[in-house]
């Protein structure tokens, strides 16, 4: 006779129960064991490694010298987010000026959001040793001086201090030089109030922002510590959003471009941030969007001017993010290029010089351009631009030579980054110094010092100034 498993089963937990029941005496003396007591610590203080400015070998590396550890595993680098990076350049702030007035003269108006320091906006994440050893009211006082700098130059500067020694929600990750989706939320706020408080007058659209999940990132500095001392950092978590505006909202329906317009660096472009729709969201107004990652201080800039966008609808407002450092690190050459693309280079207008030349082959120069004969141009180098187009559209560094009337020559060298795309094309000013700029370019020579095949080409164009 075969039994049913169940049958059995139910059997042995009677017989079990009985058991339990005869003898109640004998489990109430059977002390219960007290559950295991666990002490969580801390983990991984940073290993001596990290505090050696040596270490730092590769050109990533010495991005993120030195760490400081803070407190609740904050990361901060001591030398970009805890000390001021002076400006390399000062001949920038007079071309800022100049860039500022072009653009007016187009009809847009640049709001600047310099990014503030990490140090001195989470101070507060600092331990006592580390605050005495880093001047944060410093940080503060240049930021301010900035500020006021910019503004005097004919920009619309919003003013981060309002986060400095930040007590709230986090403005940037533990772990990582870019901001939180929180500090993303609350900047967006702070500028929208100053384009708001500007005058501008935008139109309206009911963008809604909801949380949809969230997102996660380890951060660039726990990277850092990873490679230099072995040690892996949590993933930090925000909440992911999403942006939308009512069906009704028909955005594309008129055609028109929006008038309001958003460059700047990873910080608005990264979509795990979600600054653009936090911004859209506090305007209430429709912005275009022309960030992106990588570009720096001029990257995103640069593409914008030069595409038919702002070429033919010139926004209202252009909202400019960028770390302040990016600003200081930037040089006249940069300044040299942007400055013409703000009226599209010598593109619609009538030739002075142009010209076609073969690249040569290794270091040599090839000549692009010659005033001479009886065609001779005398116009000073002051009044004109020189544009070169590049059969190879992955070009992105050269260098050109340029020969004045009074045999004097110079040396400009040009580069975008990776990043950013101008598909061989480059715009620039010549000489700002009293002994060349009243002088007319005689010859112009350029080489690609990103390396080319020997059939490409480059056109020369030169212009006088718009």
């Amino acid at each position: 006779m075969i039994i049913p498993r169940t049958r059995v089963l139910a059997g042995v937990l009677l017989a079990m129960a009985a058991v339990v029941v005869s003898a109640p005496v004998r489990a109430a003396e059977a002390a219960t064991p007290a559950p295991p007591i666990y002490q969580a610590e801390t983990c991984c203080s940073l290993c001596p490694k990290v505090y050696d400015r040596n270490a730092y070998v590769s050109e990533y590396m010495r991005g993120y010298r030195v760490l400081v550890e803070g407190k609740d595993g904050w990361l901060f680098r001591s030398e970009a987010e805890l000390q001021w990076i002076e400006a390399s350049d000062e001949e920038i702030w007079q071309q800022l000026r100049r860039l500022a007035d072009s653009l007016k003269a187009r009809g847009t108006q640049v709001v600047m959001f310099p990014q503030p320091p990490r140090g001195l906006v989470e101070a507060n994440k600092l331990d006592a040793e580390d605050l005495k050893n880093f001047d944060i009211d410093l940080l503060q006082r240049r930021y301010s001086e900035l500020v006021v700098k910019l503004r005097g130059l004919g920009f619309i500067v919003v003013d981060a201090s309002v986060f400095s020694r930040h007590s709230g929600e986090p403005y940037f990750f533990k772990r990582d030089g870019h901001w939180s989706t929180s500090g993303a939320h609350q900047a967006a706020e702070v500028i929208a109030a100053q384009v708001k408080s500007s005058g501008f007058e935008l139109p309206t659209v009911a963008y809604e922002t909801k949380q949809v999940g969230v997102s996660g990132a380890r951060g660039t500095l726990s990277f850092v510590v990873n490679n230099l001392c072995g040690l892996k950092y949590p993933m930090e978590f925000n909440p992911a959003y999403q942006t939308t505006a009512p069906a009704s909202d028909d955005l594309f329906g008129d055609a028109e471009a929006p008038q309001a317009a958003l460059i700047g660096t990873s910080f608005a472009a990264t979509p795990n941030y979600h600054f653009y729709g936090f911004l859209r969201r506090a305007l209430q107004a429709d912005v275009l969007q022309a960030a992106f990652p990588g570009g720096g201080f001029d990257g995103s800039l640069s593409q914008f001017l030069a595409s038919d966008l702002f070429q033919k609808s010139p926004p209202k407002v252009l909202i400019w993010e960028f770390p302040y450092q990016q600003l200081h690190r930037t040089d006249t050459a940069v300044m040299r290029r942007l400055l013409p693309l703000v009226n599209n280079g010598c593109t619609g207008k009538e030739p002075l010089l142009s010209g076609k030349a073969n690249l040569k082959s290794g270091a040599q120069y090839a000549e692009v351009l010659v005033n001479g004969g009886k065609s001779f141009k005398a116009v000073p180098a002051k009044d004109v631009w020189l544009e070169l187009q590049f059969s190879d559209s992955n070009i992105r560094s050269i260098s050109a030579e340029i020969w004045y009337g009074n045999g004097k020559v110079q040396t400009i060298n040009s580069e975008y980054n990776v990043y950013t795309k101008m598909n061989g094309r480059f715009v620039f000013e010549t000489s700002y110094l009293p002994d060349t700029e009243i002088e007319p370019i005689v010859s112009v020579r350029v080489k690609s010092v990103t390396e080319t095949s020997d059939k490409t080409t480059v056109t020369g164009t030169m212009c006088k100034r718009s």
